[in-house]
């Protein structure tokens, strides 16, 4: 086998004949479209204008399109949308930004042929729309226009959206406007608001009722807050229609000041307590700001507080994070006793796997096989492979059987495959395990499932598959390729 060099593939190419390298790209292009199409835009880098009509002229072949994008299809469109706004970003924008940041107004204004012919369920034309705002507001920059044309030209494209996709105009303004120009926005916004609310007669400030519009604005100055970095306008904007604002509105107040450093005034948000519902997420909060005002044992408190009420891995790991190092082992044996005695299985395994404690993880399971829940399909596959890695086959086992058990039990058919993966698992821990005892024997957990569930075709057919790629995996002299 040849040894891989360790030259780049750019000092590769540099090295080249340039009439080697153009015979390839000639090559490329006759069989790929898209090399054939970048390098017609190629002899277009120095007419702008032909190369901006050739840009639109692709747009305009999207807008008169009636094709609807099915869920499966939508985030290829997406992604076909994202590369033509790149191409347009590094092909035409440093040639004529004008001609580019018209391009981006166009695609942003042509939002309903995006949005109406596809499931954007996965979010993709909505990150393509993201995209397209970002590059208007750098193409803006680049142009030699007056400052004070810009705020106005913002606000048009950010109320005339209808689909939510335009927020990234606001939201990162800055990259186009100064402080002032920000403030005139703001100042705007919170103009607009105070007129909605004065013409709200009768309605009640923070209760159902109060105009949609109060929302939106209020909406406009929280994405500028960001670009201005300064939580007080959220907190304007918010208090404003809502005086006495709820958890969910001082949790974003707080969650603002502390991205911004300004524990202190976080620190007047978290002084009583929220609704139940919202309290846990106050102490959390209050944790970080203590930590940052310098009074991190008052926070390493709460976060132990916190953790022993749901003895989640990501709970302890905020709290040694407040501990000094010497006394991360007191609380790591601490952590280890309330898993011992905790009523849930799975919570208590986790745990110990995260502490380094497989084998108190494997008693647990096995004095609490029944009450392991199948259904928590995002962890227990996770969890079987960390008591796999540690030998603690018994654990394993009653983890995948879990897993096995709720799919059959629930006939979820889409999932056959995975419980096929799983059947087999346990095959292969039964030959690497002496014993499973206490628990019943893999022979018999096996004859009870196959006399549980004659009927599951589906299930068997893709047991049967899976063994017949395992036993093909295992056979030296067989060269079928797997289809």
């Amino acid at each position: 086998m040849a040894k891989k060099s360790t030259e780049d593939l750019a000092t590769f190419l540099k090295r080249q004949k340039s009439d080697v390298l153009v015979g390839v790209l000639l090559e490329f292009a006759g069989q790929y479209e898209g090399v054939n199409d970048r390098l017609e835009r190629l002899q277009l880098a120095d007419r702008p204008d032909k190369l901006a009509a050739d840009f639109r002229k692709t747009l305009s072949a999207w807008r008169r399109s009636k094709k609807f994008y099915s869920y499966r299809e939508s985030c290829a469109f997406g992604q076909e949308l994202e590369r033509w706004l790149t191409q347009v970003a590094g092909e035409l924008r440093p040639k004529d930004p004008a001609a580019a940041l018209a391009l981006f107004e166009s695609f942003i204004e042509s939002d309903s042929s995006w949005f109406e012919r596809a499931d954007d369920s996965d979010g993709c034309i909505g990150d393509a729309m993201r995209c397209a705002c970002a590059h208007w507001l750098e193409a803006a920059r680049r142009c030699e226009s007056p400052p004070d044309e810009w705020p106005p030209r913002i606000v048009a494209l950010y109320r005339a959206d209808e689909y939510g996709g335009r927020e990234t105009l606001l939201r990162h303004a800055d990259l186009l406007l100064g402080v002032d120009g920000l403030r005139l926005l703001v100042a705007e916004f919170e103009k607009e608001m105070d007129q909605a609310l004065s013409s709200a007669v009768g309605v009640i400030k923070g209760r159902a009722g109060l105009p949609s519009g109060v929302y939106r604005l209020s909406g406009a100055l929280s994405l500028l807050s960001e670009a201005l970095h300064d939580p007080d306008v959220l907190v304007r904007s918010v208090c404003s229609y809502s005086p006495q604002p709820n958890g969910l509105q001082k949790e974003s107040f707080v969650v603002a000041y502390l991205k911004e450093n300004r524990a202190e005034d976080a620190m007047r948000w978290l002084a009583d307590s929220w609704e139940p519902q919202f309290e846990g997420r106050r102490q959390s909060l209050l944790s970080d700001a203590l930590a940052r005002l310098g009074r991190g044992q008052e926070g390493a408190q709460l976060r132990q507080q916190l953790f022993e009420k749901s003895l989640s891995v990501y709970d302890y790991q905020r709290w040694i994070e407040l501990l000094p190092e010497a006394a991360h082992p007191e609380a790591h044996e601490r952590a280890r006793q309330l898993a011992l005695v905790h009523s849930d299985p799975n919570v208590a395994a986790q745990l110990l796997l995260a502490i380094d404690e497989a084998r108190d993880a494997e008693t647990i399971l096995i004095g609490s096989a029944a009450l392991v829940d199948g259904r928590r399909y995002d962890e227990l596959p996770k969890m079987a492979e960390a008591l796999l890695a540690k030998r603690c086959f018994r654990g394993a086992s009653v983890m995948y059987r879990a897993l096995l058990n709720s799919i059959l039990e629930r006939a979820n058919s889409v999932a056959y495959g995975h419980a096929a993966r799983y059947w087999w698992k346990l095959k292969e821990i039964d030959v690497a395990c002496e014993t499973l005892a206490p628990l019943v024997s893999h022979a018999e957990y096996e004859s009870a499932v196959r006399a549980k569930n004659p009927r599951k075709v589906g299930f068997w057919a893709q047991v049967n598959a899976k063994g017949a790629r395992l036993a093909n995996a295992m056979d030296p002299t067989d060269t079928d390729d797997e289809n």
